[in-house]
C-alpha cells in the first residue's frame, strides 16, 4: 500500500505543478500581449485560465480520495494538507491574472474605438512595469520549483530568492501607483478606468506574496512545525 500511496501522492504533486504552470504561462502571455498591444496573447491567457476553478476542484477531489484510500499520518498527512493549500494559492493567482487580462482587453478595445491614447495602459508600458512583471514571473517560477523540492537547503535558497523578488515588486508597484495617481489627476474623465487598473495592479502585486506562501507550505510539508501564512 505504501508504494501505491507514494504513486498517488506523486501524481497529485505533478497535477499541482501543472496547475501552477498554467498561471506562469498566462502571466507570460499577459506581459507579452501588453507590451506588444497583442490582444491575441491576452485572449490566450484567458483561455489557459478558463477552467481554473474546475482544475482546483479536481485536485481537491483527488486529494480527498487519496486521504480516504490510504489514511496518511504524520509527515505524509502534512504533505497532503500542504498540497491542498498550495493549489488554493495557485487558484487565487489565476483569478488575479484573469481579471487583469480581461481589463487590459477592455482598455485596448476602447482605445481602438476612440483612436486615442489609453491613459490606463500607458504606465504599464514603461521600464518599471516591465521590471515588475519580470519580478512577479520570477517569484512565481521559483514557487513552482519549491513544490517539487525535497532538499531543505535548496528550499532555503528558493525562499531567499523569492523574498528578493517580492521586495522588488513592492518597490515597482509603489512607482506604478504614483504614476497611476498622477494620470488620475491629469485625466479625471478617465478616473474609473484608471482606478480599476490600479486595483488590479495591487492584486497582481500579491502574486509574489502568494509565491512566498507556497514556499512556506513546501517547507511545512518537508519539515513540519507551525504554519504561518
Amino acid at each position: 500500500m505504501l508504494k501505491k500511496y507514494e504513486e498517488a501522492l506523486n501524481k497529485i504533486v505533478e497535477e499541482v505543478y501543472a496547475f501552477g504552470e498554467l498561471d506562469e504561462k498566462a502571466l507570460q502571455h499577459i506581459a507579452e500581449g501588453l507590451q506588444n498591444q497583442d490582444t491575441a496573447k491576452l485572449e490566450e491567457a484567458r483561455r489557459l485560465l478558463k477552467g481554473n476553478h474546475k482544475a482546483n476542484a479536481k485536485i481537491d477531489m483527488n486529494i480527498i480520495t487519496t486521504l480516504a484510500l490510504y489514511a496518511p499520518e504524520a509527515s505524509d498527512l502534512r504533505r497532503v494538507v500542504a498540497l491542498i493549500k498550495i493549489a488554493s494559492e495557485l487558484s487565487r493567482i489565476g483569478d488575479y491574472l484573469k481579471a487583469h487580462a480581461k481589463n487590459l482587453l477592455k482598455q485596448m478595445a476602447g482605445n481602438e474605438e476612440e483612436e486615442e491614447e489609453d491613459h490606463a495602459i500607458r504606465p504599464l508600458l514603461t521600464d518599471t512595469a516591465r521590471a515588475f512583471y519580470q519580478s512577479t514571473e520570477t517569484a512565481l517560477h521559483l514557487a513552482l520549483e519549491a513544490i517539487k523540492e525535497t532538499d531543505p537547503d535548496r528550499l532555503d535558497n528558493i525562499s531567499r530568492r523569492i523574498s528578493v523578488e517580492e521586495s522588488k515588486c513592492d518597490d515597482f508597484i509603489s512607482i506604478l501607483e504614483k504614476n497611476m495617481v498622477g494620470n488620475i489627476c491629469a485625466h479625471p474623465d478617465e478616473a474609473e478606468e484608471l482606478v480599476d487598473e490600479l486595483h488590479i495592479l495591487r492584486k497582481l502585486e500579491r502574486i509574489s506574496d502568494r509565491s512566498i506562501n507556497i514556499v512556506k507550505l513546501a517547507r511545512y510539508a518537508l519539515e513540519g512545525g507551525k504554519l504561518k501564512l
